[in-house]
Order: structure tokens, then C-alpha cells, then sequence
């Protein structure tokens, strides 16, 4: 397998295993096969006379923006992406921005519709995290959901007793991207204990936590990241 480093905006390194060219071709292949069912209940459609030009135009939008719809709207996948497990991430770390979904489906035009999918395969192979022109452009890559970090094994609501109250309700507006980062902060604390660099990476992400939810507490960085773990466990449970 190999692995991507990502830098986030919160200075934390999360380690990712990207997908084959196999896994991104099968993924294709998949959505090709669903758009084959779709253009098949067409066909059956407009045999009932519905079978102008303007009812293929109409039918046909949904599969031209397919790829950008399915990524938006599931957080990076298509189905076929979901079959095989890998998904679409930024490679800083962050929350793709609709921006990057664009342009990333504007360039499949040179990617995957050009000249076979040659040009996307060979930019895949080639380039150092396996990126297609799309990806590039748009500061992307395409990973296995299977392998999300190498701190995956940590689990942040393990202690949670079932008596516990959440302490701050705050963590209800805490995103999936907060979580991991807390998640990772602490594990690299673990396993450096909590000194150096990874002890200056909680008391930041603490920081920038704090001001997010608009928090004041006398808990220290570690505590106060473990305790809104906590809170995010219980309020979602």
C-alpha cells in the first residue's frame, strides 16, 4: 500500500493509503454499468413516445453531472466509489470545497473522455500521490476508506461510562473533520507522550477548538479535547 501524508490546516499529520489505478478503474466501470440501467429504463420509456430529442436531452443531465452530484452530495463518492471504498479528500486535509469538486469533473473531459482514459491512467501512474490532471488541479486525491490513518486503532469513546453527562453541548456543532483531527491529535500525543511537537499540536488544536465553540474552560488541552470527544459520543450515540 502506499501512503499519503496529509498536512491539515491545524498542523496535524494524518496518514492515508491512496487507491490503485485497479480500485479507480473498477469504480468507473461500476458507474458505467449503473448509467447503462438508466439509459436502459430510457429506452423502455420512450417506447410510450417519449422519444424526442429534447426527452433524451433531459434524460441525459443526470449522467453528465453524475460524477459532480454523487460527490457533492456523499461527501467525495460515487457509487461505484462506495462499492470499492475510496473516496475523494483534499490533500491538505480539509473539507473538499465545491470549487475543487468542479474542476476535478470539468477535466474528466481530458481525463477519462479523451483518448480512452489514457491521459488520466498515466497521470495516475506517474505522479507522486497517484493524482489524475483533475486531482491535481483541483488539490485532491482519491484514498482507500478501509486505512484512514495509521492512529485508526485509537478509539476516543472506549472510557465512556455509561452514567457520563456531556459537559459541553457545544460538541453537538463539532464536524467529522474536527473529530478525526482531535482523534489523530491525541493518539500522536499517546505515542509520543504528549511532549515536543505533539504536546504543541493539542494545546493548538485545544485552542482552535475553543475559539470555534465559542468555550472557556479550566480543563487542560488534553482533557479538554478527551472530554469533547466525549460529549460528541454521547450527543450522537
Amino acid at each position: 500500500m502506499y501512503e499519503i501524508s496529509l498536512q491539515t490546516a491545524q498542523n496535524t499529520l494524518l496518514v492515508q493509503n491512496k487507491a490503485s489505478v485497479g480500485e479507480r478503474i473498477l469504480a468507473t466501470l461500476l458507474d458505467v454499468a449503473v448509467f447503462s440501467v438508466y439509459l436502459m429504463i430510457g429506452g423502455i420509456i420512450a417506447q410510450f413516445g417519449f422519444s424526442s430529442n429534447t426527452f433524451w436531452i433531459i434524460y441525459g443531465l443526470p449522467i453528465y453531472f453524475y460524477s459532480l452530484i454523487m460527490e457533492l452530495a456523499f461527501n467525495g463518492q460515487s457509487l461505484g466509489k462506495m462499492v470499492m471504498k475510496i473516496k475523494v479528500v483534499h490533500q491538505e486535509g480539509r473539507q473538499v470545497p465545491f470549487s475543487s469538486y468542479l474542476l476535478r469533473w470539468l477535466l474528466r473531459i481530458i481525463d477519462i473522455y479523451s483518448f480512452a482514459g489514457v491521459v488520466g491512467i498515466c497521470s495516475i501512474l506517474f505522479s507522486k500521490h497517484g493524482q489524475r490532471l483533475g486531482d491535481l488541479a483541483a488539490k485532491t486525491l482519491v484514498v482507500r476508506l478501509d486505512s484512514s490513518t495509521k492512529f485508526q486503532n485509537f478509539s476516543f469513546n472506549k472510557h465512556v461510562s455509561p452514567e457520563a453527562q456531556v459537559v459541553f453541548a457545544q460538541a453537538s456543532l463539532m464536524e467529522d473533520e474536527d473529530v478525526e483531527i482531535i482523534k489523530e491529535v491525541l493518539a500522536y500525543g499517546k505515542e509520543n507522550g504528549y511532549i515536543g511537537k505533539s504536546a504543541k499540536m493539542v494545546i493548538q488544536v485545544s485552542a482552535n477548538m475553543k475559539q470555534k465553540l465559542s468555550l472557556t474552560t479550566e480543563l487542560k488541552p488534553i482533557k479538554f479535547l478527551e472530554q469533547l470527544l466525549d460529549d460528541y459520543y454521547l450527543i450522537h450515540k
